[in-house]
């Protein structure tokens, strides 16, 4: 492990990618930047990421926005309810908590909108801390370094190498070089054993690659005209104009983009995820709808 463990954190030292937030500590940047990792990839995600510090640079300053201009400077960067959990979580901190996060895991899952690897990538990333942050490229890496593709390992027995690989003092860096291997060397199909930093002490080196995963199989479904797409178009143009009756919203919402192959087929997703949003208590109203604070 040692050998593995110097070999690794040389390469990351060198090749490592450079991200805004792997240069601070604070748990409140994690955590924004978790979450906006979350189902989006890294290069969308820096210019909006440094935005919103920008814009809400603590829990008590993005407990008292308004979920509209939340909103407004989420806008861009998909699955909004993101955004409306992290105001929702700020002010259960102000209000709770003293606006500062747990410094445990248990304590952190305990918290509205995080979850078990919420909670590691916190402890790791912001505390420097062993944590179970396992995505699935830090998934990949421990099965095909720790073991042959013939052992059928249990979650536990996964968490259990994961948490005893990390090197004494270096559990920052260790999460960012697994991960970045995992995006840039020991990739899903067409690992790059000749320049993996692993290679020496890999027990699947030479192996054919796994199948993929669930997780990493899975393809986006098309976007244009789904239900995602009507809900987030739905939030960013009252982000923007609150207060528009339905047929009102339709109409700007439709202007976005061609939603269906017919102007019916449209009505009806965008009735559905109006409906949805009202659910689960986002927007408000009948004659008129907005966003609900």
């Amino acid at each position: 492990m040692p050998s593995l463990q110097d070999s690794l954190l040389r390469w990351y030292a060198a090749k490592g990618r450079d991200l805004p937030w792997r240069k601070t500590r604070d748990p409140y940047a994690i955590l924004v930047s978790e979450v906006m990792l979350q189902q989006t990839q890294v290069d969308r995600v820096v210019s909006k990421y440094e935005a919103w510090l920008a814009r809400y640079p603590d829990w008590k300053r993005l407990a008292a926005a308004s979920r509209a201009d939340v909103l407004k400077v989420w806008s861009g960067l998909g699955y909004n309810n993101r955004a409306l959990r992290l105001h929702a979580l700020a002010k259960t901190l102000v209000e709770q908590h003293g606006s500062k996060l747990p410094e445990t895991e248990e304590e952190l899952r305990k918290l509205p909108g995080i979850g078990p690897y919420t909670a590691g990538a916190i402890t790791v990333f912001s505390y420097n801390r062993p944590g179970l942050c396992i995505d699935v490229n830090i998934e990949r890496i421990v099965k095909r370094a720790f073991f042959t593709r013939r052992q059928h390992l249990t979650k536990e027995q996964l968490a259990t190498t994961f948490l005893r690989s990390f090197p004494k003092g270096r559990a920052t860096d260790w999460g960012n070089a697994l991960m970045d291997l995992g995006s840039v060397v020991c990739t899903p199909s067409t690992p790059n054993c000749a320049a993996c930093p692993l290679s020496h002490g890999c027990r699947s080196r030479g192996e054919r690659p796994e199948e993929r995963s669930e997780r990493e199989r899975k393809r986006q479904s098309p976007f244009l005209g789904s239900n995602r797409w009507w809900r987030g178009r739905l939030l960013n143009v009252l982000a923007v104009e609150d207060g528009l009756s339905e047929a009102a919203l339709y109409r700007k919402v439709e202007k976005q983009g061609r939603a269906g192959d017919g102007k019916k087929d449209g009505k009806l997703a965008f009735r559905s995820a109006l409906a949805e949003l009202k659910a689960e208590g986002v927007l408000h109203g009948t004659r008129k709808v907005s966003i609900k604070e």
